[in-house]
């Protein structure tokens, strides 16, 4: 029975690479070229070539229209800031008043009864982004957050 460990493996392919590269040796002396055979590491790492083969042309460029490059409605605008304040000024207020750590779902409540003006088209998926950052604010546990003073 073998003994297969790791070491004896590493061992098996350096004396693999070594009898390739006596094989290669061999052959460039010949002249000839020999066919890689199965089993062997040519195909591997290091042996495989990326790209087209050598003689064959690159692929034609796409004829049509050029693509027109995005470009953002607000560039050279200062961005919109929202008439009642900074997110994370307005999310603090609302867990100064709560009393203990909320979820997404009842700080999103507390700036709607504010009357937080929101300037994205999914406020939840923004503040649900936004919250882990929030100056002031820090994650109490899955889905919680509260106030940094209070911890």
């Amino acid at each position: 029975m073998l003994n297969v460990t790791t070491s004896n493996l590493r061992r098996a392919l350096e004396l693999q690479v070594k009898i390739e590269s006596m094989q290669r040796e061999l052959a460039r002396l010949l002249g000839t070229e020999l066919p890689a055979a199965p089993g062997t590491l040519a195909g591997v790492a290091g042996g495989k070539r990326r790209g087209r083969k050598p003689g064959r042309k690159p692929k034609a460029a796409k004829v049509g229209r050029p693509k027109k490059k995005r470009v953002s409605p607000l560039k050279g605008k200062k961005r919109p800031s929202s008439p009642s304040g900074p997110l994370a000024n307005a999310v603090v207020k609302v867990m100064e008043r709560s009393g203990g750590p909320l979820n997404v779902d009842a700080v999103l409540q507390g700036l709607a009864q504010d009357n937080y003006i929101w300037n994205v088209s999914d406020p939840k998926k923004n503040l649900s982004a936004r919250i882990y950052k929030l100056a002031g604010v820090k994650k109490t546990g899955p889905g919680l957050f509260d106030l940094v003073s209070r911890g």
